[in-house]
């Protein structure tokens, strides 16, 4: 895999200009040029705060000899960076979370290149560990807590007397486990509880957040989901804060267990992808552009 580190200003330049050299070469009288199909089916997902991983479907055309990637500041409008890969699969590095970039691709062959594909993307915190330890969220009669707080990019553990505080919490009272906005879990001890979007769609069978590839995200209308204790594979969801911080959350599974621990203090055990700018989605699309283009006008589901 190669990576690509951001080009400057006149880097970029000098390499338009030489692309569209050589998309001219071997033109002319009796020269016929076959322009390569476009790439399909692109999608992102966000590795950290400074990195964006690209993966899309080979173009169908056989003269083709790679692929051009161009990265363009949505903010600004300015094209930022352009390279060239022979990989379907490719890190962009040297971003800034909370900005939104187009990612555009386009087909190549010795002659010419495609209409480009693009995705609208914004990289994201990476977050792993809270007061010293792994991610945690304990079942509902632990004297640990049951909710999580993330404003900020860091995770805090907190009891129900902080249930006001929590961004995401669980209900393990029934026999399906119980995970989401803090008022819509049922506990009577939480006064002002936050209110948390849910993702109207989650990903099984799923060990690593990485692994994770999306066009864009929409919050469905639930604010809870149940996940059955038959669940034995981790699994992803996504979800919005009250203050509008976008976030992913892969729910681990360890030996086949998605409740890990011994009774009274089983616990889940968490990664989160965290947006520290708030109403910046990770994927924009042009029909959901709102008027200041950070927000959701309308919703598209998940693709997978």
């Amino acid at each position: 895999m190669r990576y690509f580190r951001l080009l400057a200003a006149s880097c970029a330049a000098l390499a338009l200009f030489v692309f569209v050299a050589c998309d001219n070469s071997g033109t002319g009288p009796g020269t016929t040029v076959t322009v390569p199909a476009a790439v399909d089916s692109l999608q992102a997902t966000s590795i950290n705060q400074t990195t964006v991983r690209l993966r899309w479907r080979a173009s169908a055309t056989a003269a083709v000899t790679g692929y051009r990637v161009t990265i363009v500041n949505t903010a600004s409008g300015a094209t930022i960076g352009t390279t060239n890969t022979t990989s379907t699969l490719f890190d962009v590095t040297g971003l800034t979370a909370g900005t939104v970039y187009a990612f555009r691709i386009q087909s190549r062959t010795a002659d010419t290149v495609s209409t480009a594909r693009e995705i609208r993307w914004s990289p994201a915190v990476r977050v792993t560990t809270m007061q010293g330890g792994a991610i945690r969220i304990y079942e509902t009669a632990s004297g640990f807590g049951s909710g999580l707080r993330i404003q900020g990019g860091t995770a805090l553990n907190l009891t129900v007397a902080r249930g006001n505080e929590w961004d995401l919490g669980i209900n393990t009272r029934s026999d399906t486990m119980r995970i989401g906005s803090p008022g819509r879990l049922g506990y009577t001890g939480i006064t002002m509880p936050r209110t948390t979007r849910i993702g109207n769609a989650a990903y099984t069978n799923i060990d690593s957040l990485s692994q994770v590839f999306d066009t864009e995200i929409q919050m469905g209308p639930a604010d809870t989901f149940d996940v059955p204790r038959t669940v034995t594979r981790g699994f992803v969801f996504a979800f919005q804060t009250q203050e509008g911080n976008f976030a992913k959350v892969l729910v681990k599974s360890a030996s086949g267990v998605i409740l890990q621990g011994a009774s009274p203090n089983r616990y889940i055990e968490v990664e989160i992808s965290y947006q520290p700018v708030a109403n910046v989605p990770y994927a924009i699309v042009p029909t959901m552009i709102s008027n200041n283009g950070k927000s959701f006008d309308g919703g598209v589901s998940f693709s997978r």
